[in-house]
Order: structure tokens, then sequence, then C-alpha cells
């Protein structure tokens, strides 16, 4: 392995993300990179610092990054003097800056590379990173360095694609070469040398130079060029593993990937079978090859329904607040444990992100005329509670339906009992533990989730199949982590719990649709 330090010497960090707008935290690899680019282009760097920046665009995968917590600082507009103009100082205008500024509880971050350098690798990364006073805006002042012992080092935001929370720009094979064209060294230190010369010379030899100055460099002095990376990785945080404790997981990777709605008129929990339907048809879509894998489909090669467990989609509405109405903020996905990492980028990649610029993607899910809606990765460090990923992971002992279980089968109507038995082959089916104590009934616990009647019934597969639902509360003997969904629309939506908290949400969050 192989970490370098950062440590920001005023506890400050001031850089601003690719809208200019917004503080960039964590610190991005490839800003990372740049600095270190810069520092090695102005100061002439040996071929030993060369070959170790070399070194570090050609890693594969991006390194993981260790970083604090950090709170953003006020944002303020300042005005800025503009460079001097003819008439002095009176004659200069005032241009609006803004400095994104963030304050991270510890003052240092570590990125971490899977890969243990040369010892020439390491002797040149030693020298560049002496060299480096600054990452981000000139205030951002740094002390920078190689570790020693790496292996004392835990990251906790990773290269994560499809459960990324954010994007971050990183470097690849050719990034120094690149930067090398922006920064434009060679032929400014040539216009300096000939202009230098030039107004010390005399006679023929200042016409020699003007005319060269005037052939070489026809447009005027030449500058450096704003230096810009192409390349974006996902990243997301390591789970929590002492919060989860002895919590017990369900089918479901944790890391949900959370899609808020932008555009589109509001609907309820009545539209959850078009809204999943029309996003997993928009994931099939956009699969690169049209090949799109059983876990995705949730159909074998013959198409019948597939036994092992497949990609779920489900609606995030504003339930169990004062005022709830249950209108849907946003949907999600959940992807089923012990996928290869690999085969989640390659399929699901092509809806989330933009397969050129990294971003993420703006999702386009409608249907004909009745609504048209856009959806984006909820990226937000504060984001509604029905749009964070913890409200519908927990883990918890006590869940609640938030739309109806779809029973397998029909209860006996003279038989006591037969609805609970049926609900727990239902968890059983579903590959989650059996609940200690199951209430079920017409109306969910939560506010805003409505009865079980309101919403359309569950007719895919066949109209002789079940089509009875209804809402449930469970209780484990062990807290449980979620997703939870249950019943036989569970992977469309049907069947969907949440962790049933000690208090309800604040009602503002309705507005934050």
């Amino acid at each position: 392995m192989t970490a370098l330090g950062i440590r920001y010497l005023t506890g400050n960090v001031v850089a601003s993300d690719v809208t200019r707008r917004k503080p960039e935290w964590p610190i991005h690899t490839g800003r990372v990179f740049m600095a270190m680019a810069a520092t090695y282009f102005e100061t002439k760097g040996s071929p030993l610092e060369r070959m170790a920046l070399e070194w570090l665009e050609r890693q594969r995968p991006a390194p993981s990054i260790q970083a604090s917590e950090a709170y953003i600082r006020s944002f303020v507009e300042t005005y800025v003097p503009v460079n001097d103009k003819h008439g002095g100082i009176v004659a200069r205008t005032r241009q609006a800056r803004t400095f994104p500024t963030v304050r991270p509880n510890c003052d240092s971050v570590f990125l971490l590379w899977e890969t243990d350098a040369p010892q020439d690798v390491r002797l040149g990364l030693q020298e560049i990173c002496r060299k480096v006073t600054r990452i981000g805006h000139s205030s951002s002042l740094v002390h920078m360095w190689l570790a020693e012992d790496p292996a004392d080092l835990t990251a906790n935001w990773f290269p994560d694609d499809f459960a990324a929370e954010q994007t971050m720009r990183v470097v690849e094979t050719g990034t120094l070469q690149q930067l090398e064209r922006q920064f434009n060294g060679e032929a400014i230190e040539k216009y300096c040398f000939l202009s230098e010369a030039l107004e010390t010379a005399k006679g023929k030899e200042k016409n020699r130079l003007t005319e060269e100055i005037a052939k070489t460099f026809p447009e005027g002095p030449p500058k450096s060029a704003r230096p810009q990376l192409s390349q974006w990785q996902g990243y997301a945080r390591s789970i929590d593993r002492e919060a989860k404790g002895d919590a017990i997981s369900g089918p479901f990777d944790e890391r949900i990937v959370v899609l808020a709605k932008g555009e589109g008129r509001a609907l309820g929990l009545e539209s959850t079978l078009q809204l999943t339907g029309a996003l997993r048809n928009a994931a099939m879509k956009g699969v690169l090859d049209g090949h799109c894998p059983e876990w995705l489909t949730g159909h074998d090669s013959d198409g019948n329904p597939s036994r092992n467990p497949h990609m779920a989609f489900f609606p995030l509405p504003f339930v169990g607040a004062d005022y709830a109405d249950g209108h849907v903020m946003g949907l999600a996905l959940a992807i089923p444990r012990r996928l290869p990492a690999s085969d989640i980028r390659n399929v699901i990649g092509p809806l989330l992100f933009n397969q050129e610029s990294g971003a993420p993607s703006n999702i386009h899910i409608w249907n004909r005329n009745l609504w048209d809606w856009r959806l984006q990765r909820e990226t937000r460090e504060r984001p509604p509670l029905t749009l964070s990923a913890k409200t519908w992971i927990g883990p918890g002992r006590v869940w609640a339906s938030v739309t109806p279980v779809v029973l397998h089968h029909y209860p006996k109507k003279n038989r006591e009992g037969d609805v609970e038995r049926i609900l727990r082959e239902a968890f059983h089916s579903a590959s989650l533990p059996e609940p200690g104590r199951i209430s079920a009934g017409p109306v969910s616990i939560f506010e805003g989730a409505g009865h079980a009647k309101s919403m359309p019934e569950f007719t895919e597969g066949g109209q002789n199949l079940c089509r009875y639902q209804t809402h449930v509360t469970v209780e484990f003997s062990t807290p449980v982590i979620g997703p939870i969904l249950v019943g036989r629309g569970r992977f469309r939506g049907y069947g969907l719990f949440r962790p049933v908290a000690g208090e309800k949400e604040s009602g503002n969050e309705r507005h934050s649709a």
C-alpha cells in the first residue's frame, strides 16, 4: 500500500466544485494530482518526480480516502479588483467572487493506493510532496508527505460507482502530458526569454528579436490554460460496522441507490407500479451491450421468474410525519448482495453516470401523457429524511410496511392465524429472519401510507394469483438491516418496510420534494 498525507495548515479547505458555488469535500484525488503536477512544472522537477507522477496516474483502482466530516463555512460573496487598467486603481472595477470553504474536524487527509510503490517512485513522491504548498485556492496552505506506515490508516471513502454518494475527479494514463500541454510552460519560458533579451537589445538584434516574437507568438503572449480533468469516479463512504453491531443483513446490499425526483408532477403511492416499471425499463435500456443479466430482469434465460435474488425498484414516499401525504419524493434501487463490483458497474453504470464525463445522469422516465419525471442521484449533504438511505436500511428490530404486502396465496377464512402463517412464509421466501411478533391490518402505522386497498391490486404474474394485500408491523428478536421488501410484489415496490423510530419526523420535510 502507498499513502500520501495532506495537512491543512490553517484548518480550512478553500476549494470549489465544478459549479464554483459549492465547496469540494473530500478533496478530489484529481485536484491533489494537479497540485503535484503544477509543483513539478513550476520547479522544473527531476526525472524521478516525473516517474512518480506517471506511476500515480496508472494506478487502478483510484485511491481510497481517509477524510473526517467537515462543516461548511458561511457563504460570502466578495468583490475582488480585476487586473490593472490604464487610469490606475480608480478605474479598476470589482468582480464578484466566492470562496467556498469547509472546516474539517481533522485537518489531515490521506490518499491510499492498494499497490506498493517501488523505491525510486517513493523517492520521487517524497521530492514532490516537500515542495507542494497549496491544494485548491492559494489560501489553502498544506504540508504534504509520503506516509511511512500506510497500514495503520483506515480509509472511509472508497471508489464505488453504483452506491456512489458523490463523483470525484480522478486521473488516468496520459493526464500528466495533458496538464503539461495546458500549463504551456515551454512556450511561456521562451516568450519571457525573448522579451527580456529585447529590452536590452539594440539595432539589428532588436529588429531580429521583434520579428522572432511576432512570428513565434502571432496571437500575443502565451498563457497557461485552466487545467481540466475529464475522468470521474464514484465514491461512497464505508459502512459503519460498529453501528450495525450484531444486526442481521437481508438479501439486499444496504448501499441502496437513491434517486431524487426533480421535474415532474406530484404522484402518490398508487403510482408505484408505473414508476418502478418505468425505472426498470430505463435500467434495462441503458445496458450497453443489450444483454441484461438475470439479476436485473428477474427472469432466467428461458423467460421464467428467477429463483435467485435480483434487483428491486421501490418508491420513497413522504410518510411517518405530521401532515404526511404519501407523495413519492424519489425512487431507489436495491441490489442483491455479493455481486461483483465490475458487473454492477457495467450494467447499472450507464443508467447512473454519463459514460464520457462520469457526471451523474439525468434519468428520464415517463408514462405517455400521464406524467414525465426527471431523476438524479441524491448527493446532498443533508437530504430530506425520506431521501436518506439510512431511513430505509435501519438497522432496527421493529419494522412496519409503507406499501402493502401481497400474500403468496389466499388465507383460509375460518382458519385463525392463517394470515400470520402466510406472512411468516413470505419473510422466509424473502431470505429474511422470521419475526417474533407479527401484526397485520388494513392501515399502515405510518401516517400518509394510507389503506392497503388504496394501492392498486398487484396482478403481475397472472390474474389467478393471490391479490390479497395487507399492511404489517413486525418485531425481530435481533436488529435487521434493510432494505426490507416482502411478498409477491417486493421487486416492484410492494411490501416495502421501514424501521419504526422512537420519534416522528418533522412535518416540514413535505416541502422538500
